[in-house]
C-alpha cells in the first residue's frame, strides 16, 4: 500500500475522532455504554469503541498497516492469537495515562494482545501504528512458543529500533526522514548501531525523537536490503520469543553477517553514508540486469605461461565450478563473485532480487565445500533466472502493445493499426453469421 492510502485511512481516523470529540452524545449513543465491537476481514482485529464509524475505521486501519507489514517480513496472513483495541473515553482513563498503551494476557492455550486508545480529542495516531507493528512483531515472535496453563508466560519486548523502523517505513514521509539523517549524517552525529540495538524508549526531545526514527527506518530498511533479509528478520522475531533477550536473538542471528561489533558499525556507516547521498542510483531495468549477472556468473581462467597448447582464455560456467574445489584460485574466485553478486543486488530489477539471492547462497554453499547442496541451489537459480527471463519477455512485449496502441510513434502505424483491427471485426462478423442473425437482420433493414 502507498503512503497516500495510509494517510486517508489516518485522516478518517483522526476526522472520526475530532467528530466524537465535538459530540458528547456520540459517546452516549447506547443507553448501556456498551462499546460497539467490530471485527476486522482477516477475524484477528476486533475493535471496542463507543462509536461505530470509530470502531470500522479501526479494523481498516489496522488490517492496511498488517498488509504492509506482511510484504515487509514476505508472509502470509495466518496469525494465531488476536490483537484487541480498545477506545476509551479520556474522562474514564487516569491523568497520567499514556494516549495509547498496549498489554499481553496469557489465555488457557494461547495469548491476547490488548491496545488501549484514549478519545476524544482524537486518536494519536503515530502512536497507534506503532503499538499495532508492535504486536504484529509480538504475535510472530510468540507465535511457536509453548504457553502452559498455569505457569506465567514471559513476553519478551520487541526492540524499539524495529518497531519504529517498521513504523516508519509503513507510514512513508522518506522524504521528511531522510531530510533529518542526512544532516545528522553531515554533522556528524548519526546514532550508532550499538545505540540503537540497546534504545529502550524514545527521547523526550522532539527533534532527537525524529532522528532516531530516521536511523530506525534506515537500519531497519538495511537489514531487509540483505541476502534473505526478510528471512533472517522473521528469525530475529522468532529468536527473539526463544531467548527473551532482543541482544542474543539479534546476534544469534545476524553472526555470520558481522562476526564482530565493529564489522557491523563499518556496515552501518556505509549504509548511512550510501542512503543519504544526495545522488542516488536508481535500479537497474530487467536487461540490465540479465546482462550484469551473465558478467558475473562465468569465471574465465587465463592461459597458463608456458603452455602452447592452450592460448586462449577458458571460459567455467557456475555450474561446473564444483570440479575445481582442489583448486588454490577458487576460494579467491568465489569471495570476488560474491562481492559483486551483492554489489548486484543492491541495484537489480525486483524480477532477478530472488535469482541473485539464490546464487549468492549457491556460491556460500561451494565455500563450504558442500558441493552436493551447491549443485542443487545453482540449479533452482538457473530455473528462477529462466523464469525472470520469460516474464521480462511477457512485460516487455505487452509494454510494447500497449504502447502501440496507445502512443503510436508514426501516423502510418497509426493507420495500419485501425486496418488491422477494421479487417478483425469484419473476420469476427463474418463467422458469426448463423440463421437467427439472418433472421433478425432481416428486422434491421
Amino acid at each position: 500500500m502507498k503512503a497516500r492510502c495510509l494517510t486517508k485511512i489516518l485522516i478518517a481516523v483522526a476526522v472520526v475522532g475530532s467528530s466524537i470529540a465535538g459530540s458528547p452524545k456520540a459517546w452516549a449513543a447506547s443507553p448501556t455504554n456498551t462499546p460497539i465491537c467490530t471485527i476486522s476481514t482477516s477475524r484477528q482485529f476486533a475493535s471496542y469503541a463507543h462509536d461505530r464509524l470509530l470502531s470500522l475505521a479501526l479494523c481498516v486501519y489496522a488490517e492496511r498497516v498488517k498488509r504492509e507489514w506482511l510484504r515487509r517480513m514476505n508472509l502470509p496472513d495466518d496469525w494465531r492469537d488476536p490483537i484487541v483495541i480498545v477506545v476509551n473515553p479520556c474522562e474514564s482513563s487516569p491523568t497520567n495515562a499514556a494516549p495509547v498503551s498496549w498489554q499481553t494476557f496469557q489465555t488457557d492455550k494461547h495469548l491476547k494482545y490488548q491496545i488501549y486508545c484514549c478519545a476524544p480529542p482524537r486518536l494519536d495516531q503515530s502512536a497507534l501504528l506503532a503499538a499495532i507493528v508492535d504486536q504484529l512483531c509480538a504475535e510472530w515472535s510468540n507465535r511457536e512458543q509453548p504457553t502452559i496453563h498455569g505457569e506465567p508466560y514471559i513476553v519478551p519486548l520487541v526492540p524499539l529500533w524495529l518497531v519504529q523502523g517498521l513504523a516508519a517505513s509503513i507510514r512513508g514521509g522518506d522524504d521528511m526522514l531522510l531530510s533529518i539523517a542526512r544532516r545528522s549524517v553531515a554533522a556528524g552525529r548519526p546514532h550508532w548501531a550499538s545505540a540503537l540495538l540497546v534504545a529502550k524508549i524514545l527521547p523526550d526531545d522532539a527533534a532527537e525523537r525524529m532522528l532516531f526514527q530516521a536511523d530506525a527506518w534506515m537500519f531497519t530498511e538495511s537489514l531487509l536490503t540483505l541476502p534473505n533479509g526478510a528471512q533472517k528478520l522473521r528469525s530475529f522475531l522468532s529468536e527473539l520469543g526463544a531467548q527473551k533477550s532482543a541482544s542474543n536473538a539479534f546476534w544469534l542471528v545476524y553472526r555470520r553477517d558481522f562476526p564482530q561489533e565493529r564489522l557491523l558499525e563499518k556496515w552501518w556507516s556505509l549504509q548511512q553514508v550510501s542512503r543519504v547521498s544526495e545522488i542516488v542510483a536508481q535500479n537497474l531495468t530487467a536487461e540490465e540486469t540479465a546482462e550484469q549477472l551473465e558478467a558475473i556468473l562465468p569465471t574465465k581462467l587465463a592461459a597458463t605461461e608456458g603452455t602452447r597448447e592452450q592460448t586462449d582464455e577458458t571460459e567455467i560456467p557456475i555450474n561446473q565450478l564444483w570440479h575445481y574445489t582442489d583448486t588454490p584460485w577458487l576460494k579467491d574466485v568465489l569471495k570476488l563473485k560474491m562481492d559483486r553478486l551483492g554489489a548486484l543486488r543492491g541495484q537489480a530489477h525486483p524480477f532477478y532480487e530472488p535469482v541473485i539471492d539464490r546464487y549468492i547462497e549457491a556460491v556460500n554453499w561451494l565455500l563450504q565445500q558442500n558441493t552436493v547442496r551447491f549443485r542443487r541451489s545453482v540449479a533452482k537459480a538457473a530455473s528462477a533466472q529462466a523464469a525472470a527471463e520469460q516474464r521480462t519477455r511477457a512485460t516487455t512485449a505487452y509494454l510494447n502493445a500497449a504502447e502501440r496502441i496507445y502512443a503510436p510513434e508514426e501516423l502510418s502505424n497509426l493507420l495500419t493499426g485501425y486496418e488491422n483491427t477494421l479487417n478483425q471485426s469484419q473476420q469476427f462478423d463474418r463467422q458469426r453469421r448463423n440463421p437467427i442473425s439472418d433472421y433478425l437482420d432481416k428486422f434491421d433493414q
